[in-house]
């Protein structure tokens, strides 16, 4: 998540561009900061133990049913291709890092 950027940084920026390119005007500085204040957060919100433990089991399924499609596909896949089970495991540790606390 290395690209977040500071909301209030980003309202000047707008309100910088808008008056550069349309004159400025104290309304359109309030609706460009309105538009920008009800825009979710890029931070993601951490996961609760209980959601922890839920996307842990879901994975755990999931990752069973990946390894008998990796088994029955075996002679089918391309030996550059990645198993099913990889790609589980590497879903996993991607969300562990962005909304595990």
């Amino acid at each position: 998540m290395a690209d977040l950027i500071d909301r209030q940084a980003a309202i000047d920026a707008a309100v910088k561009m808008f008056e550069a390119w349309y004159g400025g005007s104290v309304l359109r500085d309030r609706e460009i900061r309105a538009r920008f204040d009800v825009l979710p957060s890029a931070q993601p919100e951490p996961l609760t133990d209980k959601e922890q433990r839920i996307f842990l089991a879901a994975m755990g399924r999931e990752e069973k049913v990946c390894k008998q499609v990796d088994e029955e596909c075996r002679d089918c896949r391309e030996p550059y291709e990645d198993s099913l089970v990889r790609v589980c495991h590497e879903i996993a540790r991607k969300v562990k890092g962005a909304l595990w606390t």
